[in-house]
């Protein structure tokens, strides 16, 4: 008991500095760092700060978590879940997530996603609109990126930007985004 207490002291601790720094933050979920198999995944995590109208939100008010495994096989593929969610702001809302895939990859898809999600691929980068997100609202959606015959580390980079205008160009959108985390795969 005293142990997993001291572990989220510690998880809590991490996550206050993160935000405080406004980096991300690395995380290894408990049931990865209990099973060091092939099953073996990281988290990067952040919170949108900027808006693509000029206003800016508060770090907190909308969070983003990317999930993926940490290592793949040569003509394997990386699966990536990102979940996005309203914490505080009212009102309906629109976030924007850009992910831009390193050559390592050879293609790229989304393959599970809401209704709500608007995703496309042009090469090695994915754009996705999530729309419909009221305050307390959650959503999350796949992607998947098939890796080539070589070995190296492949890497992901994903930002993301918030807006409450309903018909703003992605093209805008994507020139809005600051910051951007970065989710490395190795490929044996």
């Amino acid at each position: 008991m005293m142990r997993h207490m001291s572990d989220l002291a510690r998880r809590l601790a991490a996550a206050a500095l993160a935000a405080t720094l406004g980096g991300a933050l690395l995380v290894q979920p408990p049931a990865a760092a209990a099973t060091a198999s092939a099953t073996a995944s990281a988290a990067v995590s952040t919170s949108v700060s900027t808006s693509a109208s000029g206003a800016t939100t508060a770090a907190a008010d909308f969070r983003y978590d990317v999930y993926f495994p940490k290592y793949t096989y040569r003509g394997g593929y990386l699966t990536y879940t990102i979940k996005v969610r309203n914490n505080k702001v009212k009102g309906q809302h629109y976030v924007a997530i850009v992910g831009e895939f390193s050559r390592h990859f050879r293609k790229i898809k989304a393959i599970e996603k809401p209704r709500s999600v608007k995703c496309s691929v042009k090469g090695r980068t994915v754009a996705c609109l999530v729309s419909s997100l009221d305050k307390g609202d959650t959503t999350a959606f796949r992607l998947r990126g098939w890796v080539g015959s070589r070995r190296g580390v492949a890497t992901a980079r994903f930002g993301a930007v918030v807006t409450d205008e309903p018909g703003v160009p992605m093209k805008k959108l994507v020139k809005a985004i600051r910051h951007h985390l970065s989710a490395k795969s190795r490929i044996r």
